[in-house]
């Protein structure tokens, strides 16, 4: 993965996120669901989505359906990355999962590829010794 490169905002990340996952669950993308799924609202989307659209992240027509382009598919599939590994660093923790969930999505927008990779790396040794243990 390497998002390092690309620094955008918080805010820009999770609108990328929430984007990338409605399309993926609902196959299409609306103002009123993401609306919906950041708790803001579609006057606020409208805003965000104009400004991801400048940075040629997205396309979209008035009133119409909002399309990730392959740019903005690929850093939402980064964002993605870092929180799906944060979250399961945190759920090896032991941090509960809605908690995980929470706290891995803060987490996703500070720290580098390079952390995010080593606590992978982590997790999975983590994870391979709980399961040799449960065989014995």
């Amino acid at each position: 993965m390497n998002g390092d490169s690309v620094k955008l905002s918080k805010s820009i990340e999770d609108y990328l996120e929430v984007m990338y996952n409605l399309n993926n669950i609902k196959g299409f993308i609306r103002v009123s669901d993401i609306a919906d799924e950041l708790n803001v609202k579609p006057p606020s989307v409208v805003e965000a989505v104009d400004k991801i659209s400048k940075l040629n992240l997205v396309s979209r027509e008035k009133y119409g359906e909002i399309k990730l382009n392959k740019e903005g598919i690929a850093l939402a599939e980064i964002i993605v990355y870092k929180h799906k590994t944060l979250k399961e660093f945190l759920t090896v923790l032991g941090v509960d999962d809605d908690i995980a969930d929470e706290e891995a999505c803060l987490m996703e927008h500070f720290l580098s590829d390079s952390t995010i990779e080593k606590l992978k790396k982590f997790t999975h040794i983590i994870e391979e010794e709980k399961n040799k243990k449960s065989l014995y």
